[in-house]
């Protein structure tokens, strides 16, 4: 899989971000598949568009331009390695794809540790080692040899799935064992949990052969464990399994990284008793140190794919100041918690009439021009985007991070995306003139993740809401329309506020006062009603 890796700067983490298969856009607007967030980027800056031939890049009209080696490109085939900038944003290219296979289907190292240990012969008696050689400092040089291969073979990054597998066929070419086992720990467990295990005569149930008295004294201990003839060894004469599966010579080696034990690797021998001696259990040992690296980078490979999706998941949502802070709470909105929120709907005044005229997909383009300078104007006063539902934008003020004049940040953001609005239609001068009417309520909400911990989408629910949006559909074209309840939430006197008639809604019994809201200039004189005040009816 074709990442983007980003380095921000000295003291940050890097950043990656996956690219699927197909079309991958990148900008700073939030409906792209990769979101970058700098004022250097266009709202649609570049495509990527990744098959099987490769990796192009395309530049899709940005300010400031798509370079690849230095050079500022149109479009542009990618190879590993290649320094990308998308305006002042550096990138890399980088490829996970496998080495270029010869003809007999197996990679150049898989032949070289082939050739190194003498596939096909017979295993030396006098070690479990397969290396060719009599000589000391031949037998050395070999098994260096091979511990470096295999440490070759296993430092691509790959899921846990895949590397374990290759973790245990590695140790079946470069040792004589019947059968072997790899048991991990897991989070929050304290036992090991068995991942695979294979034989050399047939397929095993994982948790029938080992001996578990073997494995828990290496993994309690942290050191690596012969055992010449476990049949009569008196370490493990209780153990059953011992005795049942006929284990004869047995190696157990813990798999360490950073200081910690994260797993066993566990091998024995039917029909030899003093199979393995110490030289064998020493390359064992730095055959596991290999393998717990190769695990700890699947199981960091895995949590940066996760992190990359869940930061462009938040950034669709969340302005980029508190993405940050999400980031370190992960078990942000499986809680659902109550909070007060004000609510802003916003719609496209007489969008029925104009789909009507237009092609589905004049439609869309024109819903994919709209929709992202609005949701930067809700990002800039750090609000939430809750959802878009058909031309309707739904965002809210007070979650997850409150302020004392949230009410205000939503005011200034609903007459600001008209003002947006109205930049856009001359920008546009396609004829297509679009106008919004904007309704905002303030009250108490759920706000949590509504549905599936697998799936991202962060909603609030409540009767605020339902009036927010009963009060949006009061609003008349280019009118923004807030509650009393907004109302006496104000802390400025930044707002003219004209009282309307009291108007009925669906849902509510009693009619409610609404407020035509629009900036204060200097000789407005439209009354405000201290806060202090009951609201009417």
């Amino acid at each position: 899989m074709p990442f983007l890796v980003r380095n921000p700067g000295a003291g940050a983490l890097e950043e990656r971000y996956a690219l699927k298969p197909g079309s991958n856009t990148v900008g700073r607007s939030r409906n792209n598949d990769v979101v970058i967030v700098h004022a250097s980027l266009s709202r649609q800056h570049a495509r990527f568009d990744v098959g099987e031939n490769g990796t192009l890049v395309m530049d899709l009209g940005s300010r400031n331009g798509t370079f690849v080696g230095g050079l500022r490109v149109l479009q542009c085939r990618l190879k590993n390695g290649d320094s990308i900038q998308l305006g002042e944003i550096a990138l890399t290219y980088a490829e996970e794809r496998q080495a270029p296979r010869p003809v007999s289907g197996v990679t150049n190292l898989e032949v070289t540790l082939r050739q190194l240990v003498g596939a096909g012969k017979e295993p030396d008696l006098t070690s479990a080692i397969r290396v060719s050689g009599a000589l000391p400092i031949q037998r050395s040089e070999a098994k260096l040899r091979i511990l470096l291969t295999v440490s070759q073979i296993l430092s691509s990054p790959e899921p846990l799935d895949k590397i374990l597998p290759k973790i245990v066929d590695l140790l079946f070419q470069v040792l004589d064992v019947d059968r072997a086992a790899l048991l991990l720990k897991e989070e929050g467990r304290d036992d090991l949990v068995p991942k695979i295990a294979r034989s050399k005569r047939k397929d095993v149930e994982v948790d029938t052969f080992y001996s578990r008295s073997i494995v828990t004294h290496v993994f309690q201990r942290g050191e690596g464990l012969v055992s010449d003839d476990a049949q009569v060894d008196p370490r493990f004469a209780e153990s059953a399994t011992v005795v049942g599966s006929s284990i004869r010579s047995s190696m157990a080696c813990p798999l360490n990284a950073k200081e910690e034990t994260i797993g066993v690797l566990y091998v024995d021998h039917r029909s030899i008793p003093n199979r393995y001696g110490p030289e064998d259990l020493e390359f064992l040992s730095a055959f596991a140190a290999q393998a717990a690296t190769a695990v700890e980078n699947a199981r960091l490979y895995a949590r940066l794919e996760r992190e990359a999706s869940r930061r462009s998941s938040l950034l669709r949502f969340f302005p980029p100041a508190v993405v940050g802070p999400l980031m370190d709470a992960p078990d942000f909105g499986q809680q659902v918690r109550d909070a007060e929120v004000t609510v802003l709907f916003s719609d496209i005044t007489g969008f029925t009439a104009l789909s009507s005229r237009l092609a589905p997909r004049e439609v869309v383009s024109m819903l994919n021009s709209y929709f992202p300078p609005m949701a930067e104007v809700v990002f800039r006063h750090e609000g939430t985007l809750e959802k878009y539902i058909g031309d309707a934008l739904m965002a809210i003020w007070g979650v997850p991070v409150s302020h004392d004049d949230d009410a205000d940040r939503a005011v200034l953001a609903a007459l600001e995306m008209r003002d947006a609005l109205a930049l856009m239609n001359r920008q546009l001068g396609d004829g297509n003139t679009l106008q919004i009417h904007v309704g905002l309520n303030t009250g108490p909400v759920a706000f949590g993740n509504i549905g599936s911990p697998d799936y991202v989408q962060f909603a609030a629910i409540g009767d605020t809401t339902n009036v927010a949006s009963r009060v949006c559909n009061v609003a008349q074209a280019d009118e923004v329309v807030i509650s009393e309840a907004t109302r006496r939430k104000l802390r400025t006197g930044l707002f003219a506020l004209e009282p309307l008639p009291l108007v009925t809604v669906k849902g509510k019994a009693e009619p409610l006062q609404l407020y035509r809201v629009s900036r204060r200039a200097v000789d407005e004189t439209f009354p405000i009603a201290p806060v202090s005040e009951a609201a009417p009816g």
